[in-house]
């Protein structure tokens, strides 16, 4: 539904009447209800219902594209959940798409910003947005969505606190599948350590002989390196920081800093990403094969 604009024509075999009394020459807002149409006043409405004050304060389909405005979750949040219990398909639809931009199940989509939240949502969102996903079916949203909950600390347990100052908070199932996730991901952390620097330099290295020298050095240097770099959960953190910090000579060749910048974490990280739904303990069908047709 949209203010000031006329309700979309029904299919011609359901005859649809205004209604005797709740229609409003001037009103900026036409309700359909079967085969009754209301033509009826915003402000009032919105100022006496609560669901209608939150569905007529959410970006209309297209309003958004321009890119003038980024929703909150909590305006996502309330648009997929009417529009699922009043079957108002385009909000849903409209809404999920926004979110699976970022909650994808495409690697090649999220590399490059290692980023899968909305700018205006906090990691706390992703359990609101796990809970969305299951309630509408999008599976394929929740290794991103779950994911994200691992990062979280204890306020996972308490949830997210909703406007009406209750909270959300993950099934017992969900929550148990991060508790495990949360553990599998700073395993593949430690394992991508180990292996980003593996003595075998770039190809077309300048001086194989010093840049081996150098990732052995790096490697081992791991032992000495805080916990939060080795076993952190954010498993696809660059490590350009560490490298800088341990090679301040710039010893490396260029192209070998260019490996250890983007194409081999690149490599490691997609195996990780091809495991992901496993490591969060959900089934996505086809999930590997997609990646395969990525390559």
């Amino acid at each position: 539904m949209k203010p000031s604009r006329p309700a979309t024509p029904l299919p011609s075999r359901i005859r649809v009447e205004p209604d005797k009394e709740l229609w409003f020459a001037d009103g900026n807002l036409v309700l359909v209800a079967r085969d009754v149409e209301f033509r009826v006043y915003q402000g009032p409405l919105a100022a006496h219902s609560p669901i209608f004050k939150d569905m007529l304060s959410l970006p209309q389909p297209g309003e958004s594209e321009t890119g003038s405005h980024s929703p909150t979750f909590d305006e996502v949040s309330a648009c997929i959940r009417l529009g699922h219990k009043y079957q108002i398909d385009h909000l849903v639809t409209t809404n999920m798409d926004f979110l699976r931009k970022f909650y994808t199940d495409s690697f090649e989509d999220w590399y490059p910003s290692n980023f899968v939240r909305p700018p205006t949502f906090q990691a706390i969102h992703s359990i609101g947005v796990v809970n969305l996903a299951r309630l509408v079916g999008a599976d394929r949203m929740l290794p991103a969505a779950l994911m994200d909950c691992c990062t979280l600390g204890a306020e996972i347990v308490r949830g997210l606190p909703r406007p009406d100052g209750g909270r959300e908070t993950l099934a017992p199932d969900d929550l148990g599948r991060c508790f495990v996730g949360r553990t599998r991901m700073a395993q593949a952390s430690a394992r991508i350590a180990h292996h980003m620097f593996r003595q075998k330099t770039a190809v077309g290295c300048r001086n194989p002989t010093c840049c081996a020298r150098v990732l052995q050095r790096l490697l081992n240097e791991l032992a000495n390196a805080k916990d939060d770099v080795i076993s952190c959960v954010d498993w696809y953190a660059s490590w350009m920081v560490y490298v800088d910090g341990r090679d301040e000579g710039r010893e490396l060749c260029i192209k070998c800093y260019r490996m250890l910048e983007g194409e081999r974490p690149k490599v490691l990280q997609r195996e990780v990403w091809e495991k992901l739904p496993s490591m969060m303990g959900v089934d996505v069908p086809g999930w590997a094969d997609s990646m395969k047709q990525e390559v």
